[in-house]
């Protein structure tokens, strides 16, 4: 059973790595590359890639760090905070993306939470994670 775990996580990791996540978008050369790396994405690989974003989000958020490791975990939990962002107007376009905010992107980012937790409710892999998530979204987006 382990190895079987061990290798749905290894193919699983499309360009986030749910469990040890690098600071990629913090700069607009890495918005750029990142955007342009999930656009060659599958649409399962980018269902998958949403999941192991907010997967790795919540790792982080979730796991108790030392206040040395605090300020470097901050940056991750931003930077992933941008990448479901990248992914939403990618998938959605910008224009729904702002204008169910009203330019208001702490609004877009309650709404991926919120529905991130009602897809989390009940485990499945992560292709179908990020499928559902996107699902839950449309409604709103």
């Amino acid at each position: 059973m382990f190895g079987l775990f061990k290798k749905k996580v290894k193919v699983g990791t499309v360009i986030t790595d749910s469990f040890a996540p690098k600071q990629e978008v913090h700069t607009q050369q890495g918005v750029i590359k990142y955007s342009k790396n999930i656009s060659k994405l599958s649409y399962k690989d980018l269902c998958i890639e949403f999941s192991n974003v907010m997967a790795a989000k919540h790792n982080l958020m979730m796991v108790p760090r030392g206040l040395k490791d605090a300020a470097e975990n901050q940056k991750k939990v931003t930077d992933l905070v941008d990448k479901a962002l990248i992914i939403c107007i990618f998938k959605f376009g910008q224009e729904k993306v702002l204008s169910f905010a009203n330019n208001d992107l702490t609004r877009v980012n309650k709404l991926i939470n919120q529905c991130d937790q009602e897809v989390a409710a009940n485990p499945v892999w992560p292709d179908e994670h990020g499928l559902l998530l996107f699902n839950k979204l449309e409604q709103y987006l």
